[in-house]
């Protein structure tokens, strides 16, 4: 795989991380118990050492009537900023889910 420059900060100071961002194939389905919260054969599936890999789901793919965005947000220097929502269905245990 060739590399590509990123001028993100995290990629400056350490150019030699790797992420890898790639098409997964096949549908990815997020559910809280029997609700559907999403559904997409268009999702991405990002990996980073030493974390499991992530799904990526398009917005128009994700059902927000079913979530509540929340005041949280994460920094990364690699990915950028990120914010959060909690997913209604599942209760407490939804907090800041996605």
């Amino acid at each position: 795989m060739d590399k590509i420059a990123n001028p993100a900060p995290g990629f400056q100071r350490n150019p030699d991380k790797i992420i890898t961002i790639e098409p997964y194939s096949g549908t990815v389905t997020v559910r809280a118990g029997d609700t559907v919260i999403a559904s997409s054969a268009k999702a991405k599936v990002l990996t980073e050492a030493p974390y499991p890999a992530a799904f990526y789901i398009p917005f128009a793919d994700i059902d927000f009537d079913k979530l509540s965005r929340t005041d949280h947000s994460t920094h990364c220097p690699y990915k950028g900023d990120a914010s959060y929502w909690s997913v209604l269905p599942a209760g407490e245990a939804g907090k800041d889910a996605m």
